[in-house]
């Protein structure tokens, strides 16, 4: 496999295994709740968008399909009680997705399809759909009269021409760039190792599959245990199995490579299939992408970045006709930076788009009860956060690559769970630039 396929099964399977540990989260006999729903959607939505980077077209279109059905359970109160149909259609997608990309460590490719499958998904999807209009239609009258007796307001907008950028500087020279002598050390003797015990594509796709093989063995197992203890199988041999997953793990981060050089090579894809589609004319620069990494962290890192870099594209680069009334050149620019400061890592992605309409973002939260205070009383940096937040979006309708409001709350996930920090500093007319620490 080639690096980024290789990145691709990494990432899949450690999804599967989050895919799994969310159906544990079991919320009773009332039915899975809204923690379950958000966990399972937040990585189908990846799968989805890694299967559509990647050309591998049925994976994409069931997920898809999936994504369709999980947003139907979407919204505070809302829970999934017929449990064992739900889980059954999350364990079948699992499996055939799990059978498909298992074909790449034989060098084939995951073109399979399941017909059943889909089918399944979309009458089930659509009787949901169904049951949401019908209770859509009771609250419709309701909504109408309310809307009635409320005196219109009318709001004026007056666009001007972008005032001079507040944001930082785009190029960054000095300390960013320079890699510490540990940094430095450390990347030496992981070139030595790989010299000393180079192994065949073949062995290494032997390990690859033998560590994801452990990896679905120790989700099932865990699912099916439980609380309890069933089979002569004990928690305390789950756990052991689990500290050989971590030696294994350990033997394949030493084997397989710790750069962002694939992840790279991704990102110019996603930047050029979207700006095909959208009509838009993008430049990506890539700064540092040699820089070292845990291929664990690398894989969450680069899930975050293709919805950050299809937001800059979608929704933040202008097109050339509105770029060229606000005085800027027709090529929209997405900076893309990888460095090393003091021992942490340092991940930007900056354009030069239209930056956030903060109006619009209040206005949306506001509409859609996530307000915690009074509108007003919100700075124009806590508005920004606001757009982190599960369900939140201002595209006018869903499409194929934004509008489910959950691109933000993927990206915040996985900086999280990474320890990272998230910053995001926008000026309207100006662009964007979203800064992760770790």
């Amino acid at each position: 496999m080639d690096s980024m396929t290789e990145m691709f099964y990494d990432e899949s399977n450690l999804i599967f295994q989050e895919m799994r540990r969310c159906l544990l989260m079991d919320q009773g006999e009332s039915g899975y709740g809204q923690d379950v729903v958000m966990g399972l959607f937040r990585n189908v939505h990846t799968l989805k968008a890694d299967s559509m980077m990647m050309l591998y077209e049925n994976l994409a279109t069931i997920s898809k399909e999936l994504e369709g059905l999980l947003y139907c359970f979407r919204g505070e109160g809302k829970t999934v009680r017929e449990k064992e149909r739900f889980k059954k259609v999350i364990c079948d997608y699992l499996q055939f997705f799990e059978t498909e990309t298992d074909k790449l460590t034989q060098g084939k490719t995951p073109s399979g399809s399941d017909p059943a499958l889909e089918i399944e998904i979309r009458q089930y999807r659509e009787e949901m759909e169904a049951s949401m209009d019908a209770s859509a239609e009771e609250e419709q009258s309701l909504a109408v009269r309310e809307a009635m007796e409320k005196p219109r307001r009318q709001v004026y907008y007056i666009s001007s021409a972008p005032e001079e950028s507040a944001l930082p500087e785009q190029d960054e020279d000095g300390q960013d760039d320079a890699v510490s002598d540990d940094i430095a050390m450390q990347e030496e003797q992981t070139k030595r190792f790989r010299r000393k015990y180079m192994i065949s594509e073949r062995e290494r796709g032997k390990i690859l599959q033998s560590v994801s093989n452990l990896m679905r063995v120790n989700s099932t197992l865990e699912y099916a245990l439980g609380d309890s203890e069933q089979g002569g199988f004990s928690k305390e041999q789950l756990n052991k199995l689990r500290e050989i997953e971590a030696d294994l793990l350990d033997v394949k981060r030493a084997l397989v490579n710790t750069d962002f050089v694939p992840v790279a090579k991704k990102m110019e894809i996603v930047v050029d299939e979207m700006s095909q589609k959208v009509g838009k004319t993008v430049k990506l620069l890539i700064k540092g992408e040699d820089t070292l990494v845990d291929p664990q962290m690398r894989e969450k890192i680069s899930s975050a970045l293709i919805h950050i870099i299809r937001n800059a594209v979608d929704h933040g680069i202008e097109d050339e006709d509105t770029r060229e009334r606000y005085g800027k050149p027709p090529v929209g620019l997405i900076r893309l930076k990888f460095s090393t400061e003091d021992g942490r890592l340092k991940v930007s992605v900056q354009d030069d788009g239209k930056g956030i309409d903060t109006k619009k973002v209040l206005e949306k939260a506001e509409k859609q009860g996530l307000l915690t205070k009074k509108a007003e009383e919100y700075t124009e940096e806590e508005i920004i956060d606001l757009i982190l937040l599960n369900g939140l979006s201002t595209a006018p309708e869903g499409g194929e690559y934004s509008g489910r409001g959950v691109g933000m709350d993927v990206i915040n996930h996985n900086v999280k769970e990474l320890g990272g920090v998230l910053k995001i500093t926008s000026k309207q007319g100006s662009g964007t630039k979203i800064m992760m620490k770790f």
